[in-house]
């Protein structure tokens, strides 16, 4: 059986998550965005890995809807011994972190919260800023990261912003606005433009979670 430090070898860095994933839901069929998603990777960065996976007969591959999906393949002579070792470390340790998704829109709001989950995050979702402040004062101990719209009904997402960062100097705060105007004129504030695309939502999600917690955003309410 392999040792899962052999894991790291065979699929090192971010993708072992990538990895992971397929592993512990083996009979689901993955895009390659989602699972650039769960690796914070660019879908054509990991199109490469995903070949080499599927030429040394790990998983398999098949185009539908014109794009390709993948998933483990049952034939790999492995492949009980890789689900079982992957199903025990993920379940030992979740290790997902938690994303609080602020937007009033709730259409909006539930696609990104399912693309969000489909890449392995839990989300939590509000859909102004004083719910948003409600579900924090709850659970904001295991918040990693908030999502919030810039304008809102009642308070926008900058007053928001303002308010959980004197509560949590360390949190993480993406804005997402369909106006450039909305930018809030701070070149150092993560912002995501609407429309985006699932790339660009996982590009900045993954790349303000792994920003050093010594590094902090000034964010004051206008």
């Amino acid at each position: 059986m392999p040792e899962p430090k052999a894991l790291d070898v065979l699929f090192p860095g971010p993708r072992r998550q990538v990895f992971s994933a397929m592993y512990f839901e083996p009979e689901r069929w993955w895009s390659l965005a989602e699972l650039a998603g769960r690796a914070g990777m660019q879908p054509s960065s990991l199109r490469h890995h995903m070949t080499q996976l599927r030429e040394a007969g790990i998983i398999r591959e098949k185009a539908e809807g014109g794009r390709p999906w993948f998933q483990p393949d049952p034939a790999c002579p492995v492949h009980e011994e890789l689900r079982t070792i992957l199903t025990k470390l993920t379940s030992q340790v979740d290790t997902a972190e938690t994303i609080l998704i602020v937007e009033d829109q709730e259409a909006t709001a539930q696609i990104t919260r399912i693309l969000l989950e489909s890449w392995g995050y839990h989300v939590l979702e509000a859909h102004s800023g004083e719910e948003a402040m409600g579900l924090f004062a709850k659970d904001g101990h295991a918040i990693h990261l908030v999502l919030t719209d810039v304008i809102m009904p009642g308070m926008n997402g900058a007053e928001l912003a303002s308010e959980l960062l004197q509560q949590r100097p360390d949190l993480r705060i993406v804005f997402m606005s369909g106006y450039p105007n909305d930018q809030l004129n701070r070149p150092e504030t993560a912002f995501l433009p609407k429309p985006f695309n699932p790339a660009s939502l996982s590009r900045m999600i993954r790349k303000e979670l792994d920003r050093p917690v010594a590094v902090r955003r000034n964010v004051k309410s206008s």
